[in-house]
This record gives C-alpha cells, sequence and structure tokens, in this order.
C-alpha cells in the first residue's frame, strides 16, 4: 500500500509539469531576453525560448523567417550588426489553458549599411505554447512604422 500512495505521489507531482504556470514574469522574463538576444545578435535566447517546430513562420514588418535558423541568421545577427537597440513597453500577457499570448508596444532603432537612421514604433504578438514544463514561443508577428 505504502508503494501504491508513492507511485500515485510521483505521478502526481510529474503531472503538474503538464499544467500550465500562469505566472506572467515568466513570459515577461522570456520576452526580455528575446529582446536582448535581437539587440545582442544571440541566438542563444531564440534557441532556448522558441520551439523549432516543422512549419514554424515569424513575421517581422511584412517579411518572414522560415524556421528558427532562418530567423536567427537572416534577421536576428545581421540587424545587431546595424546597432539594433529594441524596446519592449505595455506588455499585456494573456493565459488561456496551456496557450498564452503576449502584446508589446515596440521601438526599434538602427543605422543601415548605408548611414540611414531607422526609427519606427509598432507593435508585436508572442504566442506561446506550455511544453515539457515551460513556456516555448511558437509563432511571433511584428509591424512597426517610422517616427514622426
Amino acid at each position: 500500500m505504502k508503494n501504491l500512495i508513492l507511485v500515485l505521489a510521483l505521478l502526481a507531482i510529474g503531472c503538474e509539469k503538464n499544467i500550465a504556470d500562469h505566472n506572467e514574469k515568466l513570459i515577461e522574463n522570456i520576452i526580455n531576453d528575446i529582446r536582448l538576444g535581437w539587440e545582442n545578435g544571440d541566438g542563444t535566447a531564440f534557441r532556448k525560448h522558441f520551439l523549432d517546430w516543422d512549419g514554424a513562420r515569424y513575421f517581422e514588418g511584412g517579411g518572414q523567417n522560415i524556421g528558427l535558423k532562418d530567423l536567427i541568421v537572416n534577421h536576428v545577427e545581421p540587424e545587431a550588426e546595424l546597432g539594433l537597440k529594441l524596446g519592449f513597453t505595455n506588455i499585456q500577457i494573456h493565459f488561456e489553458g496551456n496557450f498564452a499570448w503576449a502584446v508589446v508596444d515596440t521601438e526599434i532603432k538602427l543605422t543601415t549599411t548605408s548611414g540611414r537612421k531607422i526609427h519606427n514604433e509598432g507593435h508585436g504578438t508572442y504566442l506561446l505554447r506550455w511544453v515539457s514544463g515551460g513556456w516555448k514561443v511558437v509563432h511571433t508577428q511584428s509591424a512597426s512604422k517610422p517616427v514622426k
């Protein structure tokens, strides 16, 4: 009987990992790690926090990256080389079971290789799914326009 109780207790503890933690701070930390990854051209935060799955697509300013490697190599790394400064404010997080989404206001500053200064503001959305005891980004979309 003691062994049965022990097994049930261990199963109950293991099942807790499948129940999403609706702690907004967890997602705020993920978004901040991603922001720093963008600015530093470091794909580490993306590999840690994004679910790399077949069919993943990430939309930025009307363009798209297909898959996590494409996002990191063709978007994150090159923009950091341009001195990207990225700000996220007004972060709003919503939960629905093992699914969450965050809406953020964005500010983007960088200088192109030709010397043109870009200063845009806009909005972004992060869709997340609870996977193996943690939140993983499954899709992003952002759009911005020049500050007047």
